[in-house]
């Protein structure tokens, strides 16, 4: 783990009040952990995180109490050498909130992290690379922001397959993929919206922490979460409903998963993406919440030597 004192932490907002359609200004909200000395020999990585369903950008930096030190993937990728950003999605975390969460469709969202991408390009020197990082419906996110934005020179998308979890849906759902977006916020409002009557049904695959870990460390994930961005979140179900974004994408991608994760088609995952050169990593021992696996810094490693060759002579 890196020491505190050789990653300095600052705080970052970049205004999107143009990509979102609510009045008023509005920001995005968050954090970057940047290596107090950086290599100097090659282009500045810089790693943008877009956290998953539910979640802040505290899922990139969990601090359990003393004694469990280590489960910061954003401390530990820039102890080496790389720049990691998180900002929270819109009405998320340390973003603004808004008025109606329903109307943040996939493409909305992707749209203001793709403002803020674009801001902080203005920031870093030319040849610089940008990554884009997205776990589980964040993944999905980064898929549509790169199909649609081209944001990144790469990027790695954790625990999302496209195959989304059909059997938790309800028949209506599982055939939403290609629906306007009026009707995929008309869907979510049903699932999601208090009284809703729509049944709840469980995974049947996978497991979201694996049994290794700590009870602490259980509680620090449990810290850092936030309200669903429903119409997002009922996106990232529905089977294929991002299929035509993932074809689009030609920059490299890295798909990783846990070795017991909700996604089970690590194939099936990479042919979704027929433009694009694709990695495959299985995170042994974990399940869909891969930082807070007992093998994390493999992956964690990994995603630093991918970030890195994704430049023009990688």
């Amino acid at each position: 783990m890196p020491r505190r004192d050789t990653v300095a932490v600052s705080p970052v907002e970049v205004d999107v009040s143009s990509e979102l359609p609510f009045p008023g200004r509005h920001r995005l909200g968050g954090r970057a952990w940047v290596p107090r000395e950086v290599d100097g020999t090659g282009p500045l990585t810089l790693l943008y995180c877009l956290a998953g369903g539910g979640c802040t950008t505290g899922y990139f930096d969990l601090e359990p109490p003393a004694g469990l030190d280590g489960y910061s993937m954003a401390r530990h990728l820039a102890g080496k050498g790389l720049v990691v950003v998180a900002l929270d999605h819109p009405g998320l975390g340390r973003s603004t909130p808004v008025d109606d969460l329903f109307q943040l469709t996939p493409g909305v969202v992707a749209a203001a992290h793709a403002a803020a991408v674009a801001d902080l390009r203005r920031r870093l020197d030319p040849g610089s690379l940008v990554v884009g990082v997205g776990h589980s419906m964040g993944g999905m996110l980064v898929d549509v922001q790169q199909a649609r934005h081209r944001s990144f020179d790469g990027i790695a998308v954790l625990g999302a397959s496209g195959a989304g979890v059909p059997e938790v849906l309800t028949d209506a759902e599982r055939g939403a993929a290609g629906r306007p977006d009026a009707e995929l916020v008309a869907l979510a409002r049903q699932r999601f919206a208090p009284g809703s009557r729509v049944e709840r049904r469980a995974l049947t695959h996978g497991a979201f922490f694996a049994p290794d870990v700590p009870a602490a460390a259980r509680a620090s994930f449990a810290a850092q979460r936030a309200p669903l961005l429903p119409t997002c979140g009922l996106t990232a179900m529905v089977p294929g409903a991002t299929d035509a974004d993932k074809a689009a994408i030609d920059v490299p991608v890295l798909l990783a998963f846990g070795e017991h994760d909700i996604c089970t088609d690590i194939d099936g995952a990479a042919n979704r993406y027929a433009s694009a050169p694709t990695t495959r990593f299985e995170l042994a021992g974990s399940g869909h919440l891969h930082n807070l696996a007992g093998r994390r810094t493999e992956l964690w490693d990994r995603l630093a030597t991918f970030a890195r060759s994704c430049g023009p002579s990688g």
